[in-house]
């Protein structure tokens, strides 16, 4: 009987994982403007410490789970911010908790290191001072290479523009943030092939 439960408790967690990869493997690179709540915006993703515990060689349970980066986030806000002292910037790891029986997390493995940016604009749709202020940022990510980082794959740079209540994000792998530098793409042609 235990072993059916447990089975089944793993079937669920399996299930789970797969439709969320499927979920987080598509990610639009740019979101129009919306209307947020303010209770809604967020500054920062969920950020989880984790201690390592000796009995993380038991079995697991895996959940998706943000980790602060301290010190790669202080690095990267400094560089943001010397370009544009408005905005204001961080990095955190994404990966998976292991989850004991008991539902504390022992241990965390990164996949990737994510960065945000958060830009105060008076205008959400003048597409040519946004995507001059996209060619400003992409050069930053030349000081951040992988193997710096938390995780095995490459992650995005998320450039949130907000305008009171409404808000303008732009979520670029970086990958592709490389591709857009060579073309020495800036302005209304940047932000067009960023939303291609």
């Amino acid at each position: 009987m235990i072993n059916r439960k447990f089975a089944l408790a793993i079937s669920l967690v399996l299930l789970a994982f797969i439709i969320l990869a499927f979920y987080f493997a598509w990610k639009p690179e740019a979101a129009p403007i919306v209307k947020s709540p303010p209770s809604v915006l967020t500054e920062e993703p969920l950020a989880i410490d984790i201690t390592p515990s000796v009995e993380s060689s038991s079995q697991c349970a895996y959940t998706w789970a943000y980790k602060d980066l301290p010190e790669i986030s202080a690095e990267f806000k400094a560089a943001v911010k010397a370009l544009l002292p408005e905005a204001d910037g961080h990095a955190s790891a994404f990966g998976e908790d292991c989850l004991s029986a008991d539902g504390r997390a022992v241990s965390f493995g990164a996949m990737e290191t994510d960065f945000y940016v958060i830009i105060p604009v008076s205008d959400l749709n003048d597409n040519d001072a946004l995507g001059n202020v996209v060619a400003q940022l992409l050069p930053i990510m030349d000081n951040f290479p992988l193997s710096k980082l938390s995780g095995p794959k490459e992650g995005f740079l998320e450039i949130t523009f907000r305008a009171g209540e409404d808000q303008r994000v732009f979520r670029i792998p970086l990958p592709r943030g490389r591709e857009l530098r060579e073309q020495s793409l800036s302005g209304v042609k940047l932000i067009e092939a960023i939303q291609q």
